[in-house]
């Protein structure tokens, strides 16, 4: 085989492989396109063999959101009825956390888990999380109207906000895995919105901190708890805006 031939055959060789990689990257989009961020997809398609299971410390802002009243209403309605109308919900919800960069890391029941600055650094992950907060509570209007339309009960979201530092990366095994985030500050942004009311959002004195001055609260709803957990008591402030944005009755 002369040079130029060789030359060729490795050209046809690398165009080769380049398709076979782009076929693997559309693959795994299509596949768990529906289930991870494109933030964590593109970290699984960085790496050329298995992702690496580690971790890291990281401060990040994290949300908790919950429906009220859905083991009620799972066990009044037709299953078919509250898997759609569940379904209907969660579309809306992942449509919001994505257009503000937060990565879903699981659903819980009816529950979302979100992290906002992770797995790619964001200085303003706490901003994002309060805009994406506000934007989830008012959607609720319009995710009512259809419940409304389609013949099921109105729903109510309680949303809980917390900034702070937690360990984050992919646990599990080599056969399964999953992106998460483990520790303390989880732990007080799963509580926080333990606290809150239908339609309400919550957030610490940390994640206010952090988010700036365009969150608006209202300081007559302050509330001081103290977790199961952890020691001493916190504040918790009611959110009812980002900039010119205000929840609906807020």
């Amino acid at each position: 085989m002369t040079a130029t031939e060789n030359i060729r055959a490795l050209q046809e060789e690398n165009t080769r492989l380049r398709e076979a990689l782009r076929q693997r990257d559309v693959f795994i989009r299509e596949t768990f396109g529906r289930y991870l961020t494109d933030e964590v997809l593109d970290e699984i398609l960085s790496h050329q063999d298995t992702p690496a299971i580690g971790g890291e410390r990281r401060v990040v802002s994290i949300l908790f959101s919950d429906l009220r009243r859905s083991t009620e209403l799972s066990e009044q309605m037709d299953a078919a009825d509250f898997i759609r109308m569940l379904n209907h919900y969660f579309a809306e919800m992942i449509e919001i956390i994505n257009a503000w960069q937060g990565n879903i890391l699981e659903f819980v029941g009816d529950a979302i888990v979100a992290v906002f600055g992770a797995p790619r650094e964001n200085e303003y992950a706490a901003r994002d999380a309060a805009a994406c907060a506000v934007a989830m509570q008012r959607r609720m209007t319009a995710i009512n109207t259809w419940n409304r339309e389609q013949g099921f009960p109105e729903v109510a979201m309680g949303i809980g906000l917390h900034t702070g530092e937690a360990i984050l990366g992919s646990i599990g095994s080599e056969t399964r895995m999953k992106y998460d985030m483990i520790g303390r500050n989880v732990n007080l942004a799963s509580r926080v919105q333990s606290y809150t009311a239908g339609g309400q959002i919550l957030a610490t004195d940390e994640f206010l901190t952090a988010a700036g001055d365009q969150v608006k609260v209202s300081e007559e709803n302050t509330l001081w708890v103290t977790p199961k957990g952890i020691k001493g008591q916190i504040r918790l402030h009611s959110i009812t805006g980002f900039g010119k944005q205000r929840i609906e009755g807020k």
